[in-house]
């Protein structure tokens, strides 16, 4: 039951758009499925690291507004960069025009690693999780529902990718132009939000 609980938590956070979602859309349309699957390991890479962390006491962390400040600084500039090299500098290109390297899917996953975890506010997120969890099963079994809910994620983002891979083969490079422009503008909406929320934080 705690695990059940946990993955169908996991699958609803896919109400949740965020700078990941574009991310690892962004992928996906360049170089298929594999692209898109490597920004899905980076999340839920990252998103288990932040669920140990928030087990370990993540909450201090967060009380320190010097330690979110930079953090999320971190993350505002990073998205920036990214959205700025989506509208000025797309590659338009498919995964049959161009060769695709081991390389291009580490930087893929560490993209989608680094855009989840810079973000302080997904810490927030799985605190309120882990302590949901902890309260209502326990040690042990709400280590069950927060591995129910890491799948649920993982789950939701590997159809993302495959949803991806099916609507490229359709677009052309002027859709991709289009598409990336609009990834680029979210992208950097992100981080306009993600600084104003820093501040008032």
């Amino acid at each position: 039951m705690a695990f059940l609980e946990g993955f169908v938590l996991g699958l609803s956070m896919i109400i949740f758009i965020g700078p990941v979602l574009f991310t690892l859309l962004q992928a996906a349309l360049q170089f298929g499925f594999k692209s898109g699957w490597a920004v899905a390991w980076g999340i839920i890479i990252s998103d288990i690291i932040c669920v140990i962390l928030s087990k370990m006491g993540a909450a201090v962390l967060l009380q320190n507004k010097s330690y979110v400040w930079y953090i999320g600084i971190s993350g505002a500039v990073l998205l920036t960069g990214m959205g700025l090299n989506y509208l000025l500098n797309p590659n338009l290109s498919k995964k049959n025009e161009v060769e695709i390297k081991r390389s291009d899917y580490i930087g893929y996953f560490i993209k989608g690693f680094l855009v989840n975890f810079v973000n302080p506010f997904v810490f927030l997120v799985w605190i309120g999780v882990c302590t949901r969890a902890l309260t209502q099963y326990g040690n042990y079994q709400g280590n069950i529902y927060l591995s129910g809910a890491l799948l649920g994620i993982f789950a939701t983002d590997t159809l993302k990718a495959v949803f991806a891979e099916k609507l490229r083969k359709v677009l052309t490079p002027a859709h991709l132009s289009y598409i990336y422009k609009i990834v680029g503008g979210m992208l950097i909406l992100f981080a306009v939000i993600l600084g104003i929320r820093i501040y008032w934080y």
